[in-house]
């Protein structure tokens, strides 16, 4: 009896170290994800917070909101990836504020 137990533990001994890397690869996996998705959150933000930006100095310099998008990109320096956001720039007058809204392509 005292062999076959011993044989059983050997058998268990080998499966050790392709289960500990199969669980640090999902981890791994698991993590790039995540940084994945933030690092997605976080160009959003930055293109919202430019936008703003250059609708806020647009005003400011020449006393009425921007009639279009490409206005923004040809005299303020707007730029964006078009493969991955389309933003809805909908032009209200030039004393109101353009509501915007940007969305992410897939």
């Amino acid at each position: 009896m005292l062999f076959s137990v011993q044989k059983e533990h050997r058998h268990w001994e080998g499966w050790i170290p392709v289960l500990l890397l199969v669980a640090m690869l999902a981890v791994f996996c698991s993590s790039a994800s995540s940084l994945e998705e933030g690092n997605s959150n976080r160009q959003k933000e930055l293109l919202e917070n430019a936008l703003e930006r250059s609708i806020t100095q647009c005003y400011a310099l020449e006393g009425s909101y921007p009639s279009s998008l490409s206005y923004l990109e040809e005299n303020y320096g707007l730029t964006y990836s078009k493969e991955h956001y389309y933003i809805d720039y909908q032009y209200i007058g030039s004393n109101l504020r353009p509501d915007t809204t940007i969305i992410e392509r897939d």
